[in-house]
């Protein structure tokens, strides 16, 4: 007689020796390894006001994956080229702590181009034009730093979101700027940003050769041909798509 332990060790070694194998077998009859269907997205759970230092924080859990957000705001000086508008930068950081994938250094391949896709993003999201306190004198410069506790697939659109409900939280203070000095005073509780859109990403993936999953998890991901992202506004509306691999 087998043991209910026996199998469970039987069906990891499996999966770790014949990972592609293991995949194609649940894959086969429209299954995938953790019991969901083919377009199934995981549970999602969004915080607000996670960071207590940041103007505006959440954290976002995506099944097992998770990722925070936090937003620092500081003023600066306009560009020359627009003295009406603030900043939003984002970053994006995958470190060794939220999967042995990423090694300590330099971010990486993955975390580069996520911080890139999600820049161009953030224009749907925020009119950097309320960032103004004075034309051409100072402005708010907001910093995004979008870090993945743990990676289990998918961080993409758990960033995106966590991006999204975290300008959401965002809190500016009134600010005044005293043109004899040249100085800019902020003190009070802060009023929220108006965002312009809510975005609803969507990650579609191919796995092997004749497979399509949503919100594919590390698993999945590891056997990817290529990806879809779709992300509608809350509209309904295409406000991008980006495909990588073949």
């Amino acid at each position: 007689m087998v043991e209910a332990g026996q199998v469970t060790f039987a069906m990891q070694t499996f999966e770790r020796i014949h990972p592609v194998e293991f995949q194609r077998r649940f894959l086969s009859h429209s299954t995938r390894h953790s019991g969901r269907e083919f377009m199934q997205f995981r549970p999602l759970q969004i915080i607000k006001g996670a960071i207590s230092t940041a103007q505006g924080s959440a954290t976002v859990r995506l099944g097992n994956t998770t990722v925070v957000c936090g937003i620092k705001a500081e003023v600066c000086e306009p560009d020359v080229k627009r003295p009406t508008s603030g900043y939003l930068t984002t970053n994006v950081e995958l470190s060794p702590m939220c999967s042995a994938r990423f090694r300590p250094g330099a971010p990486s391949d993955e975390a580069q181009v996520a911080s890139e896709h999600i820049h161009r993003l953030s224009a749907h999201f925020l009119d950097v034009t309320q960032l103004c306190i004075e034309e051409g004198r100072a402005v708010w410069s907001l910093s995004a730093d979008i870090v993945c506790l743990k990676h289990d697939g998918n961080v993409l659109d758990a960033a995106v979101i966590a991006l999204g409900a975290a300008l959401e939280d965002l809190r500016l203070a009134g600010a005044e700027f005293d043109s004899a000095t040249g100085m800019v005073t902020a003190g009070g509780e802060g009023t929220h940003v108006i965002m312009k859109k809510r975005l609803f990403p969507a990650t579609f993936t191919l796995v092997g050769d004749s497979y399509v999953v949503a919100d594919a998890d590390d698993a999945e991901e590891q056997l990817a041909a290529a990806s879809l992202l779709v992300v509608l506004d809350e509209d309904g509306k295409l406000a991008n798509i980006w495909k990588r691999g073949a």
